[in-house]
């Protein structure tokens, strides 16, 4: 039986967050949370092979999907896309909730268990990248000119209204996103659907936060990075993909790969072959791991039984 779709609108204070749910709101909730310009129809394939003996309820991220941006200005850091998280735990008086993202979504969880150490019950992140966190000194001089300096050179381009934006002919920008992600056409069709309007001519405008191409986390050095990671002490799920790992994406933070590097033995790591976005194309690589997590935690990923 498929898990029952919903979606609706919660009020933050500088606009609406979209929601989309799968499965009955009186079980226990697992609040699900997609990468960087991207959607909740990403999840789609996977919350066909999960329980469901769950509450999976799908937000998505300002300026993503259909949720409202946060208001034009600066550039968007991951410590600005954290307190939407913050606005959707406390819309639903959640105490205690299992947190499943995807890329920035993963690094948005690991933040959450930080900040908030006694909320998440468990944590499943899916290809947790962390290049972009973890900058070692001699490279800060890169990030600035890769984010902030190229942001306020593009400050108009980045700020232009929705209505005034370039227009792309629709088949064009699927293919692309098929091409790019690795993705279905169907799931491009419907990550598109999410984050694009029809013009009056037949084209289509972006309606995603076009800030979002210059999204800043603000640089930690892999040490601190690692210190920070370690000290979680909420069970955690990390599914690397091999593909991520050839390209280097763990290189400045290998302890990600190394479930011993966290001394509260809480941290359990799952490598599967494939690519960024292996979850939306094979979701039946990934999904019988988070699903013993879910039911059993720890122990349903080390008994090799329930496999």
């Amino acid at each position: 039986m498929t898990l029952l779709e919903k979606e609706w609108y919660i009020q933050a204070p500088w606009g609406r967050i979209c929601i989309v749910a799968w499965g009955d709101c009186r079980d226990p909730p697992v609040l699900v949370c997609h990468g960087n310009i991207d959607s909740a129809a990403s999840f789609r394939p996977l919350m066909k092979l999960l329980p469901k003996k769950f509450y999976y309820v799908g937000m998505e991220l300002p300026g993503n999907g259909k949720s409202d941006p946060y208001p034009p200005g600066m550039v968007i850091c991951s410590y600005d896309m954290l307190y939407s998280i913050v606005a959707v735990v406390r819309h639903f008086r959640w105490k205690k909730f299992v947190y499943l993202g995807h890329s920035l979504g993963s690094t948005l969880g690991l933040m959450y268990a930080l900040a908030f150490p006694d909320e998440i019950s468990k944590l499943i992140v899916l290809d947790p990248v962390t290049d972009h966190v973890a900058i070692p000194a001699k490279s800060f001089s890169i990030w600035y000119m890769k984010n902030l300096k190229k942001y306020i050179k593009n400050y108009d381009n980045y700020n232009v209204p929705k209505e005034l934006g370039t227009k792309y002919k629709k088949e064009e920008v699927i293919a692309k996103l098929v091409k790019n992600r690795r993705i279905t056409e169907e799931t491009a069709e419907a990550t598109l659907a999410r984050w694009s309007t029809p013009t009056d001519d037949g084209y289509i405008r972006y309606t995603f936060d076009q800030r979002l191409k210059t999204f800043l986390h603000y640089p930690l050095s892999p040490s601190t990075l690692k210190d920070l990671y370690t000290s979680i002490k909420t069970p955690i799920l990390a599914i690397v993909m091999d593909e991520s790992v050839r390209q280097g994406k763990y290189d400045t933070t290998k302890f990600m790969l190394d479930e011993t590097t966290h001394p509260g033995g809480n941290y359990r790591v799952r490598d599967v072959p494939g690519h960024h976005d292996e979850h939306v194309v094979h979701p039946e690589k990934v999904a019988p791991y988070i699903a013993n997590f879910l039911l059993y935690g720890l122990q349903g990923l080390d008994s090799k039984g329930k496999l």
